[in-house]
Parts: structure tokens; sequence; C-alpha cells
């Protein structure tokens, strides 16, 4: 059933595959931000590091696999399980060199658990290419194979470390439950290209399943009940029963050990300890009998005294074992002691208590263990001032948003702690060094005034660091507009001196350098002062060059089912060109956007030292490539005389209000199997084409929809999407509607920064509407309705949150025309656009739309109601509710046969042929409460049954309104109060909607 339901909200459509793109790009590009940052933040380390004196754990050789290096051991001074001396590797370096058999020779030092490993690169030396392991990824994903490999990128290939990797893998794979697997390793040398490519063949057998489960330690009762709870109804449900015949997982091993330390914590065994034995295999059986031995340790009583958490009881234990750590780290100690006592503490004083106190009473005795908290809690107080002294360069207001101590608001005390008041101080501390105030000194001091606690910052500012000038030198190759992209320094000359900004400005020269293909440069920030007033400093940028990288040639590995000429073009990766950095992170993630491999890599064959040109290695791994989801459930549906929800959706049509309206008809309860599945193949043809093939049957609604993507149309940067889809549906009484429709659509970006996207269709759809028992409720010419139509879309895209916009701008225009001669049952052209603009100044978020949409028939015919425009309701004019602005008519809603004198007067919106809607707002924090905000807004426009500027004029429409927002993860709940000044007449002037999401 729940198969099922997933199917259903998230069957298979463009507008679910464009939503999955633009999240799927929007966390790549996240991604890429962070891979470069963490990139220049490790250039920036300490390039030498000492490894003196620690003990090596293995020594290697490392050269072409062809070669037999046995001979060049008695060469190396430094050997395994002594001390590291750099004296000793630095003669064997030299020793090797000696030899005149390499062209290079390397000393690498990885630090690993046993100690060092180190190895002698031997150039030229084979590397790492690819990795696979066929036979274990249906049951485990790639990525997590290559974590257990452990064979990294632009590592040098040593043959003596396949057997260890041999040994994690068989480790891995008997941790979860297949202890029959087999793993053989082929090495598959690439001379071309110097690549060792290793396929580790893995035959897995059958997963294991648990056998006897033995519990050492506990007494025969303990023992017996511990045993119940891994069977018991809760471990069956939380994945964590020891059943024999349950398979053997290592997810099951952590689910039951978690469920047994609740299960004694409950017991209040806090101190419980659980190990788990070696599980023992029986593979004439294929059962694993497993032991554990538990320690349940003493019992430990914790109490509290004195003023309660909480009223509710419940309530207050769980804050107990939320505020106590004792709880969460399962052990007993002075220390967790101690810090329960302070966690208690700062909880009492963020509730107002700032008075409060907690002594602890801890007694242990052979067996038991107790631990009383006693709280005093005080008087409750409120925050009523926070202040700043000696602060003359920087305001009280913008310090008050660096501060964590909060004023009294609306239904809260504010927030106090000693702890609170000290990271107060730090970051207003932090603050002024930014400003260039490096000695800066801030103290605090608390003023209680009973009840009320006043606290104010003692500021000591000092002098202020200011830059008299910023100098690049080193930089021959790239000129200094280049390196700072256009924007020049942070620092500049009069600036405040800052050190974050004295890393930024080295971390974008740095970059500027890296997505040239320096890979191997270098920038130093050197801060000179002026001797007789260290107050003012010259900031000098060194930068060494060192040689520029280039790439020699481009290999693809790993690809099985693709072909190479989708990857070259997701890549983008060519020869002779520049070894950038940034290239390479951009072309690991168009591989990801394909959406046909769960793996890339982009990067030198092997590290950049002194060489100028380098292999750039494309790695790939194909992901799954058919998909089958399935469910099938029970279907219950009463179908009568009421309308439930108070509204009709006719496909098509904006939804109609039906109030109180009924219908005179039997009530009918149809039950009947309701089943859906649907089947995906990705990656058709090696080119990253999609199809999908999705069918549900119910007694009440029958649908079936195919869609095929092509990432690279032709061989193009146009996407495309073929979709068809049928669906009949009897679900609502009112009307039985047969819907079909088909269409083809190409897609692009086209600029650079990809914020505008370009989109043409094709479309067909045919809408057939029958069996009315109301048949005034749609009109004669919206029954039988074709579309053929072609149309083009334009999206500019650049605000910072679509749910939440604070700047930029979103512009959009969509034109299409509809002849008969394709096809259509009607002739019309369709214009819609509109123009967004979000400006922040300070808090504050000035925010503005323009719509503007325009149909026109031709040749005689009408534009048909579901082709025209509505308006009215929370996103267009709050002065209306929704859909009923602009052109209505009058319905009596009768079933057919019926007299219309006794039925009820509905209203039914018609449309217009033109649309205007100006939406402005000022949205604006609110005080009193964290994530609260408020909104003044006009709304102005309507929808106009004809294009005619005069109708325009005349009822155009005024909305103004106030409106609160309430930020939360998936965006803000937004409550709006709209006051249309022109009120129609039956519809009430005063409008009010509740919904997530901004209103533009």
């Amino acid at each position: 059933m729940d198969k099922f339901w997933l199917w259903d909200r998230d069957r298979p459509g463009f507008e679910r595959a464009l939503i999955a793109k633009f999240l799927f790009n929007y966390n790549m590009r996240r991604l890429v931000v962070l891979l470069q940052a963490l990139t220049w933040w490790a250039a920036c380390l300490p390039a030498q590091v000492s490894y003196e004196g620690q003990i090596v754990s293995s020594v290697s050789l490392i050269a072409n696999p062809h070669l037999n290096v046995a001979g060049y051991l008695p060469l190396i001074q430094q050997k395994a399980g002594q001390p590291y001396s750099s004296a000793a590797v630095a003669a064997s370096v030299e020793a090797l060199r000696q030899t005149q058999g390499f062209s290079k020779v390397e000393a690498q030092v990885a630090p690993e658990t046993a100690g060092l490993r180190l190895s002698f690169v031997l150039e030229p030396a084979y590397y790492v290419g690819v990795l696979d392991f066929p036979g274990a990824t249906k049951a485990f994903p790639f990525t997590r194979l290559l974590q257990v490999a452990n064979l990294p990128d632009e590592e040098a290939f040593d043959r003596t470390r396949v057997p260890q990797v041999d040994t994690a893998l068989i480790l891995f794979f008997e941790n979860n439950g297949y202890f029959k697997s087999e793993v053989k390793p082929e090495i598959q040398l690439d001379d071309t290209n110097q690549l060792a490519n290793v396929v580790f063949h893995v035959s897995l057998g059958k997963r294991a399943k648990i056998g006897e489960v033995k519990i050492v330690g506990p007494d025969a009762t303990e023992t017996a009940k511990l045993l119940h709870a891994t069977r018991s109804l809760r471990a069956a449900a939380s994945g964590a029963s020891l059943k024999p015949g349950k398979v053997f997982t290592a997810e099951r091993m952590k689910a039951a050990t978690g469920l047994l330390q609740s299960y004694l914590a409950a017991q209040h065994h806090l101190a419980n300890h659980i190990r788990l034995d070696a599980p023992e295999f029986h593979p004439e059986t294929n059962r694993v009998d497993l032991s554990m031995n538990i320690d349940v340790g003493p019992t430990v009583f914790v109490r509290t005294g004195g003023a309660r958490l909480s009223s509710i009881p419940f309530l207050s234990k769980r804050r107990i074992k939320k505020l106590i750590p004792i709880y969460e780290e399962e052990t007993v100690d002075r220390d967790l002691v101690a810090e329960g006592q302070r966690d208690l503490s700062e909880y009492f004083q963020q509730k107002g208590y700032f008075d409060s106190k907690v002594t602890t009473e801890f007694k242990r005795e052979a067996e038991t263990i107790s631990i009383l908290y006693h709280i005093e809690k005080g008087r409750r107080h409120k925050v009523d001032e926070i202040a700043f002294s000696g602060n003359s360069h920087i305001s009280g207001g913008e310090l008050l948003t660096h501060v964590t101590v909060k004023k009294h608001r609306f239904l809260s005390h504010g927030l106090f702690s000693p702890k609170l008041v000290k990271k107060s101080a730090d970051n207003i501390a932090a603050v002024y060094r930014n400003q260039g105030y490096e000695h800066v000194k801030v103290g605090s001091r608390v003023i209680d005034r009973e009840p009320a606690i006043g606290v104010t910052f003692q500021i000591e500012e000092g002098p202020q660091t200011l830059v008299d000038s910023s100098q690049v030198s080193g930089n021959e190759s790239i000129p200094l507009e280049q390196l700072t992209q256009n924007k020049g320094f942070e620092l500049r000359p009069g600036q405040p001196f800052s050190p974050a900004r004295l890393s930024d400005d080295r971390s974008r020269i740095l970059a500027a350098y890296l997505d040239r293909g320096y890979l191997n440069a270098d920038v130093k920030a050197d801060i000179v002062r002026h001797p007789d007033n260290p107050e003012r400093v010259n900031i000098v940028y060194s930068v060494e060059e060192n040689q520029p990288v280039r790439v020699s040639s481009v290999v693809y590995l790993g690809k099985t089912h693709t072909r190479q000429s989708l990857v070259q073009r997701a890549s983008e990766i060519t020869a002779k060109e520049p070894l950038s950095q940034g290239k390479l992170l951009e072309a690991e993630s168009q591989l990801y956007d394909l959406g046909v491999f769960d793996w890339s890599s982009v990067g030198p064959r092997r590290p950049i030292t002194t060489q100028t040109e380098e292999e750039a290695l494309v790695k790939v791994h194909d992901a799954k490539r058919n998909t089958l989801t399935y469910g099938i459930g029970l279907q219950i549906a009463r179908r009568g005389g009421s309308i439930p929800s108070g509204t009709v959706a006719v496909p098509g049509l904006p939804p109609v209000g039906t109030g109180s309206a009924t219908i005179a008809s039997g009530e009918n309860t149809f039950v009947s199997p309701r089943g859906s599945i649907e089947y995906t193949r990705r990656n058709i043809r090696g080119l990253g084409e999609t199809g999908a093939l999705s069918l549900l049957v119910a007694r009440l609604d029958q649908r079936a929809l195919a869609t095929y993507t092509d990432p690279h149309f032709r061989g193009t940067r146009w996407g495309t999407l073929f979709s068809l889809s049928a669906e009949r549906t009897t679900e609502n009484p009112l009307f039985t509607a047969s819907l079909s429709d088909i269409s083809f659509q190409v897609e692009r970006t086209i600029n650079q920064a990809k914020t505008s996207r370009l989109q043409l269709r094709y479309d067909f759809n045919k809408t057939i509407l029958s069996q009315l028992l109301v048949p005034e409720l749609v009109l004669p010419s919206d029954r039988h309705v074709r579309l053929s139509y072609f149309s083009s879309t334009l999206i500019h895209d650049t605000r910072d949150k679509p749910l939440d916009s604070h700047s930029g701008f979103y512009q959009t225009v969509d034109i299409r025309i509809v002849p008969t001669a394709l096809g259509s049952s009607v002739n019309f052209s369709r214009m819609l656009g509109q123009i967004a603009y979000y400006k922040p100044v300070h808090s504050i978020v000035l925010a503005n739309s323009l719509r503007l949409g325009l149909a026109k028939p031709f040749s005689g015919t009408d534009v048909p109601t579901s082709q025209r425009f509505f308006a009215g309701g929370g996103t267009t004019l709050r002065g209306f509710p929704v859909n009923e602005a602009g052109p209505q008519r009058l319905v009596h809603f009768c079933p057919v046969g019926t007299s219309s004198i006794s039925c009820p007067v509905i209203t039914v919106p018609v449309g217009g042929n033109q649309l205007f809607i100006l939406n402005s707002e000022l949205r604006f924090p609110i005080r009193i409460l964290n994530n609260l905000g408020g909104v003044l807004f006009y709304d102005g426009g309507n929808v106009y049954s004809r294009i005619n500027f005069r109708q325009f004029v005349d009822n155009y429409t005024n909305t103004v309104g106030v409106g609160l927002r309430y930020s939360t993860p998936v965006g803000p709940v937004r409550i709006d109060v709209g006051r249309n000044l022109n009120p129609v007449t039956g519809i009430s002037a005063t409008q009010f909607f509740i919904t997530l999401g901004q209103a533009f």
C-alpha cells in the first residue's frame, strides 16, 4: 500500500523531472563550492609535517608492475618496525637514484592505525585506474565498496596492497552476513596510459541466517528477559529482532545492541556494557550463532528535587533524559554528573530563572548508585535591557544582531545565562576584529533589578588598524585584475584590516591560479606594519606561480553501457587546455547531472609535482539501469449527493465552490482493488536516455503514462522530454472524464551562469467530459476540447531562495499559438509573462511582481475556458476568494431533469482574455519572536473578459493588507488579510488566507 501511494504522489511527469533536476543541480553546485573551499583551505596548510621518531609499519617499492623490485630492497636503509628517520629515508632515495634506472624517485608517507606506511615511488610507475566489483554491486552501493577498498585516485599502484583489499572486502561481506563470499582479484595493466585497473570478482553466496543466540553475564532470569526483548514485537518493528532464521546483517546487530541498551536503561542500568563476540558460522547450515557478553552494571537512580522541569510527569522525565548526559553516554562518572548539573542550570536560566542553582548528591554503594539533583530555580526574571558602553565606531543596533542574550518579548522572558553572556562578548569582539580593532576588549556587567535584569557590554575599542596599500608580487602570467575577478581586493587602501578578509583575498588569488592550471601555485600573505605607526599596514601577496600544467590527453575509464561520446560531451575536458581544478570539479558535476552514473571522478593521473603536462582521467561507474516499482491496495470510495470538500475540480477548469449544495442522487459505495506498476529503463542506447512506463488500474480510475528523456538530443546541448498519457476517471460523481495528452519538449540553458533557460514545446491534448449530473456546470464548448499547439518559454531566475526570496530577479514569458490547422478545435494565441524583483535593504525586503496575460482568438472561434486567465486568492489578488476575480456566471446547481426553481445558485468563474496583476510587498522582521516577520502589501489589477484598455481602467481593483510570516525549514508559513478597496457585490471585501510560501 505504501508503494502505491508513493507512486501515486510522485508519478513520472515533466514537472517531476524538472524539480528533481533542479534539486540535484542545486546540491551539486553546493558540493562543488564546498570542494573548492576545502581545496583552498588545504593549500593553506603547512607543507611540512614531521614524522620523525614515529614507528614505520611497512616499507614498499612501487614501480612498473612488470619490473621485479626485489633487487632494490637492500638499498632501503629505513626498515619496517623501526622509528622513522628522515636521514635514512633521504639516503634510501639517493641510493635508488644512483642506480639510474628511474627518471624520478619520491618517498611518500601515509599515516595508518598501525604506524606509518612508507612507499618509494619509482617513476615511471603505474597509477590506480578504475576499480570494479562484479558480483557485489547488486547488494552494495559502488561508492561503499570503494570506501572499503581504500585505493584513492592519483595514488601509485602498489601490487602488495591488493591482498589487503581482498581481506578488507571479505571482512566487510562477512559483517553483512555473506560468510561464504569469495574475492578473486584481477589486475589489468594499461601499458599505454600506465594505469592499473583492478577487478575484484566477487561471489557473495547466500546470506547467512541467525542460529542460536547466547547471552553471557546476567543471571538466568535477567538473561531470559533480555532474550525475550530481542524477539519482541518492538524488536521486529525496529529491525532488531534476533529470532532464529532472521537474516544476519550489521544493521540488525547494531539495532539489537541499541534495543538491549535501551531496555537495560529502562531498568535503571545506565552503566551497562554490551560486547558482541565474534559470530560463529556453520557453513553446513549457513547459520550464525551469536554470543553477547552483557555487563548490566550497577542500578543507577537519577532523581530531581525541588523545582520540577514540567508540570506533566512524562514530559518532565523526557527532559531529564535529554538534559542529563548519563542517559546518552550510558555510563556514570563525576564529570558527566557535573555536566548534567550545568545543563539543568542552563535550562532554567533560559526559562527566565536567572538565579537558579543546582546541587548534586552522589552516593555509591556496592550495586547501587544514587544521584540527586536538587533544583532551586528562584524568582523568575526577564531581560529588560541590553546596552553597550564604549562603542563609538560601531552602532549598538549592529552589535545587537551578534548578541545571543535576548531581551524579553511577547510571551518570552528573554534568553540569559553566563554561557550566553560570554558567547555574546566573544561575538562582539569578533565583529570589532573584523573591522580592524585588533586589540579590542569586551567585558560584561549584569545588573539585577528584581525581577528585571540588564546586561551591559563594556567595550574598549582600542586603535583601528587600517590598510595603507595592497599589492601582488610574482604574478608574471596573470594580470592583477584577473586575479581579483575585476572586483578588487577586500583589503583596499583605507579599509580596516581584517584577518578574515586577508584570507579571502589570498584564496581568490590562489583560486585564479588553480583554475588556470597552476596546480602547484602558492600564495603567501605578508603583513608589513609601519615602524612609526603599527596601526597602519601594507599587505603584500607573494605569488609563487611554478609551472602551468596542461592536459596531455584525456582517458575515459569505467564505462560499460555508456557511449564515450556522451561522457565526452558531459565532461568537456579536451587535450592541450589548462588542467583547471575548477573545470575538473565542474566536469564531475555534469557527469552526475546525466543521472546514469552512481559515481564519477575527474582528475589528473598522478599528483602534480614538476610536470608540465598530465593525463586527465575521467572515471565513471554506470548506475543500475532497471527499476520496477509496484503497489497493490484496496479502494473504498463513497459517491453520492454531497461534495465533502465544498469544491468541484473539473479537468482543465479552476475549482468551483459549491458551498453546501448537494445533488439528489443515491449514495453508492465502490470497493475494488487498486494496483500500480512502474518500469524505468535508464541509459538507453548508452546515451543517457531514460524511458518510463507506469499503469494504474482501479474501479473508478484508470491511468497510463509513458515518458522518454534525452539529456543530449542528437548530440546537442538540448535536453528533451517526450510524454504520452491517457486517463479515464469517474471518481467525481458529477461527471466522467477522459483525458489524453502527447507532448514533446526541448530545453537548454542559454547563458554561462545557467540562470536562463529556453523551452520549446509541442503539445496535443484532448478532454472529453460526459455523464454530467449538473449540465450547466460546464459550458457545452468546454465538454469536448482538443488543443494542439507550439509554445516557447523563456525563464531567467537569479533568486537566492525560490520559496522565500530576499534578492534577485525572476522573469518568465510563455507564448503559444493554437491553430485548427494542427488539429485543435479552436484558433487562438496566448501570452503570459511575469517579472519579479527582490531587493534587501538592511533587514527589510522590498518585493515586487508584475504579471501580464493576453489571449486572442482568431478565425471566428473563442478561447476555451481552460486557456483563459483566472485570478483571486493568496498568490494573485488577495482581496478576492480563489479564482473569483473577473468575469463570473451564475449556475443553478441542479441534476438532470430537476427544476431550477428550488436549486441553489453557485458562482462559477468564467475567466478572461486579459490579465494584469501588480503585487508589491514590504517584508520586515518582527522582534517579539524568532523567525517571525510581517508584511504590508498592495495587490492591483484584475481579470478582463477581453483585451480592452477602457475595460482595464474601469475594472481595475486595489487591495491592501497585512500579513505574518513564520520561517520554517520548508518555507515560511503565511497568514494574509486583504481588504479590497473596490468591493464586488456578493463578495466579501475582506479575505483571509493561510498557506505555505511567499505570495510570489
